[in-house]
C-alpha cells in the first residue's frame, strides 16, 4: 500500500515539474503515447472491418458455421437439427462448376449453387449479407436464378434477362451429352465479396437433374447457422454422437488457410505497430532516469530520513502511472472519434481535393492542359470498397489502453530500478 507521504512527495515532484522547463519531455511523452493508441485503434478497427466482413460474408453465404456432407438419411438428419436448440436454421443444397452465357457474351466459369426453395424464409442471415439489388430471391418453380452484380455486369444482364449454363444429359457418364439450360433471372446480389458477386449464382435444386443429371442424392450437403459461431466444436461433437458416420465440417476447418493467414496478418500488423510503444518507452525511460540524476540530492535527503529503498522509488513510479494513463485515456478518445468519423473525414478531404484539381484546373486552362477529375478515396478500377469498413472490438481496446499503459509503468519503474545512495552523506556534504 503506498504511504501517503510518498504521495505528497510525489505530487510536490510534478508540480513542480510543471513550473520548469523540462516539464516538456514529460508532455512529449504522453503525446507519444496518445499518437500510439491513436494509430494502433485507428488500423485494428479498419482491419477488424475489413476482415470480419469478409469472414461474415463467406460464413452467411458460403460456408456455413457447420456443414454436413454426403447426407446419408436426410429426414433422421434434419429431426437431429431441429432437436438442438444452438441451431437456428439448416437447409440442403450442392455446388456445380459449370461455363455460364448471356446474351451477347463468352462462357464464364461460375459456381452454381442449388438450393432449397424455402431458404431466405429460414435464413436471415444469409439474405441480410447476399443484399439483393435488384429484383427478388426467387428460385421457386425452377428455371430461375440469382446472380452477382459483378457477372451481371460482365454479362451485360439485369433482372428479367435470361443466361444459359451448360447442361448435361445423358442415362450414363459415357453417354452425358452438354446442352444449355436456359434461365430467368430474377434478382442481382451485391454481397461485397468480388468471388462471389463476380462468380456465383443461386438456381433452385428442382433444376439439379437438368444441370447434373449425375448427382446422387447422398452428395447433397446441408449447411446449418448457429446461434453462437463460436459454440461450433461443441454442436459438432453433439451432433457426431447423435449421428454416427456423418462427415460434419466446421467453418474453422473448412476455410482454415484463409483465416490463419487472416489472423496472421492482423498479429503481425498490431505488433509492427505496437513497435511505437517501445520508442515512448525508451524515451521515459531516458527521461525519469535522467531526472532521479538530478535529484539525488534530494533522494539522499530522504535516505537520511530513514525513508526506504521501495518507498522512495514509487515516488518515479507514480510519474509513469500518470503519463499511462493520461496518454492512454487521450489517445483512446482521439482514436475512437477518428474511426467513428472516419469515413465523413474522407469525404470532406475527397471533397476538398476535388475542389484543389479544379481551381488548378482553372489556372493551367489558358495552355490547354486543363483536365478536371474529380477525387475519389476507392475508385472503382482499383477498389471494391465504397467506404473504409470500421469494427471497434472493446477486448481489443482494452487490451490497447493496458500495453500503452504497461508501456509508460515499466520504463519508469526500470528507470527507477537501480535508484539507491548507499552513503547519503557523500551527496550532502556540500550542500
Amino acid at each position: 500500500m503506498v504511504n501517503k507521504w510518498t504521495i505528497f512527495l510525489a505530487d510536490r515532484y510534478i508540480r513542480a515539474r510543471r513550473t520548469e522547463k523540462k516539464n516538456t519531455t514529460q508532455k512529449l511523452s504522453i503525446l507519444g503515447l496518445a499518437a500510439g493508441v491513436v494509430t494502433l485503434v485507428a488500423v485494428m478497427s479498419i482491419m477488424n472491418g475489413l476482415q470480419l466482413g469478409f469472414i461474415n460474408d463467406i460464413l452467411e453465404i458460403e460456408s456455413y458455421h457447420l456443414r454436413i456432407n454426403n447426407v446419408l438419411d436426410e429426414r433422421r438428419t434434419r429431426d437431429v437439427l431441429d432437436s438442438l436448440p444452438a441451431i437456428t436454421s439448416h437447409t440442403a443444397f450442392s455446388d456445380v462448376q459449370t461455363l455460364l452465357q448471356g446474351q451477347s457474351s463468352k462462357l464464364e466459369p461460375v459456381v452454381v449453387r442449388m438450393m432449397e426453395e424455402g431458404t431466405p424464409l429460414r435464413d436471415k442471415g444469409f439474405m441480410s449479407h447476399l443484399g439483393i439489388l435488384e429484383g427478388d430471391f426467387d428460385i421457386s418453380g425452377g428455371y430461375k436464378a440469382v446472380i452477382g452484380y459483378e457477372l451481371a455486369k460482365y454479362l451485360h444482364v439485369s433482372a428479367g434477362n435470361t443466361i444459359n449454363i451448360v447442361s448435361l444429359s445423358g442415362n450414363s457418364f459415357s453417354s452425358l451429352i452438354p446442352g444449355t439450360l436456359e434461365l430467368t433471372i430474377t434478382g442481382v446480389f451485391q454481397s461485397g465479396y468480388y468471388e462471389f458477386d463476380r462468380g456465383m449464382i443461386f438456381i433452385s435444386d428442382l433444376n439439379a437433374p437438368m444441370l447434373n443429371p449425375g448427382t446422387a442424392e447422398d452428395e447433397k450437403t446441408i449447411g446449418i447457422k448457429l446461434k453462437n459461431q463460436y459454440r461450433d466444436m461443441e454442436i459438432l461433437a453433439a451432433l457426431k454422437s447423435a449421428l454416427p458416420g456423418a462427415e460434419i465440417v466446421s467453418w474453422r476447418d473448412y476455410n482454415k488457410s484463409f483465416f490463419s493467414a487472416l489472423r496472421i496478418e492482423k498479429i503481425t500488423m498490431m505488433l509492427l505497430i505496437a513497435l511505437i510503444f517501445v520508442v515512448i518507452g525508451v524515451n521515459i525511460f531516458n527521461s525519469i532516469k535522467r531526472t532521479v540524476a538530478e535529484k539525488l540530492e534530494d533522494i539522499a535527503v530522504l535516505y537520511s530520513l530513514g525513508a526506504p529503498d521501495w518507498s522512495v522509488k514509487r515516488i518515479f513510479l507514480i510519474e509513469g502511472v500518470i503519463i499511462g494513463l493520461a496518454g492512454g485515456v487521450f489517445g483512446m478518445a482521439g482514436g475512437l472519434l477518428l474511426i467513428v468519423n472516419i469515413n465523413e473525414l474522407f469525404a470532406v478531404t475527397g471533397k476538398l481535393m476535388s475542389g484543389l484539381s479544379l481551381f488548378a484546373g482553372y489556372m493551367a486552362s489558358a495552355s490547354g492542359l486543363y483536365q478536371f477529375s474529380e477525387f475519389t478515396l476507392f475508385p472503382e478500377d482499383y477498389f471494391y470498397l465504397t467506404e473504409i469498413p470500421v469494427k471497434i472490438l472493446l477486448p481489443e481496446m482494452v487490451l490497447i489502453f493496458i500495453f500503452a499503459f504497461l508501456s509508460a509503468v515499466l520504463s519508469a519503474w526500470f528507470a527507477s530500478k537501480k535508484l539507491s545512495v548507499k552513503n547519503p552523506a557523500e551527496y550532502l556534504r556540500y550542500e
